[in-house]
């Protein structure tokens, strides 16, 4: 018997697969969260990222590479109309990328 398998996954691999959507959920919730609430808080997340070092910044790139995309649109001196529809496409785009369940 091979266990619960979501298209074609062990259940071990389903269970990785389900919690990091589940975490990038959590991240792309508080991202929406702070951008309706309090936007300069996610101007501040993106000057203490840039103030750390290139390494640190490197490493933090490769994991939250959707959410820092995000951020760098939204500090962009772009209109507001252009900046809100990117960062809502890049965070979809990831959502649907994590999606576990895809056919």
């Amino acid at each position: 018997m091979k266990g619960i398998a979501i298209a074609g996954q062990t259940a071990g691999e389903a269970a990785w697969s389900i919690s990091v959507f589940g975490l990038s959920l959590v991240a792309t919730a508080m991202l929406g969260y702070y951008l309706i609430t309090d936007p300069g808080r996610l101007t501040e997340l993106w000057e203490w990222t840039r103030s750390l070092n290139i390494l640190v910044q490197g490493v933090i790139w490769l994991l939250f590479l959707p959410w820092m995309i995000a951020l760098a649109i939204w500090v962009a001196p772009w209109a507001l109309p252009i900046r809100l529809v990117l960062v809502i496409g890049t965070l979809g785009f990831a959502a649907w990328m994590l999606f576990p369940w895809k056919a």
